[in-house]
């Protein structure tokens, strides 16, 4: 029984203090260029994060992934300031990894990874829900091959552009919660 507590308070401390450093690191923009061709969807992701405490901090992240990562291949994380590759752990749909957030500062990561193209291509922003605050901006843009044929989006392009037989598709939000993960739907 004494285990039991002790253990319970260790968990409820870690938790706390989890929270409470993600109440102090704010997730607030996102730049992410996906493309789509017949073998891959390619995600390629900049993500900002700012450290709003006095002190430095070493922030765990959780990214999801829509597939079971086993499906996801060539996972790179480099932390953009000192240009150096995070290393990360490998769960059963998401991957885990921490970042240093110097005290007052913004830290630039980038993401990529990609996974076997499908009719139903997805990638999970609704997970932007657990930072508790909209992103102050988020900037998606998609690249595909003309013979690939979209049937539909999860969320509508704001512009269309065409070039060397490829389409570039571009969404451009401002204070940003998504209600849906980010779909794009092809014909096979």
């Amino acid at each position: 029984m004494k285990k039991h507590i002790a253990f319970l308070a260790i968990a409820l401390f870690g938790t706390t203090f989890i929270i409470k450093a993600q109440g102090e690191v704010l997730f607030f923009e996102e730049h992410i260029d996906f493309s789509i061709d017949s073998n891959y969807f390619c995600i390629n992701g900049i993500y900002s994060f700012q450290n709003k405490n006095n002190q430095d901090i070493n922030q765990q992240i959780i990214f999801p992934f829509a597939e079971e990562s086993t499906e996801i291949d060539s996972i790179r994380i480099v932390n953009l300031h000192s240009s150096r590759k995070i290393d990360f752990n490998r769960k059963d749909n998401f991957i885990r990894f921490s970042v240093y957030l110097p005290a007052n500062n913004t830290v630039d990561v980038n993401i990529f990874y990609r996974q076997k193209t499908s009719a139903k291509n997805k990638y999970i922003i609704t997970s932007t829900q657990f930072w508790k605050k909209p992103l102050e901006k988020a900037v998606y843009t998609l690249t595909v091959e003309q013979n690939i044929k979209i049937k539909s989006f999860s969320y509508l392009p704001d512009s269309i552009k065409e070039f060397d037989n490829r389409k570039l598709y571009i969404w451009e939000k401002q204070n940003f919660m998504p209600k849906d993960d980010f779909e794009i739907i092809i014909d096979d």
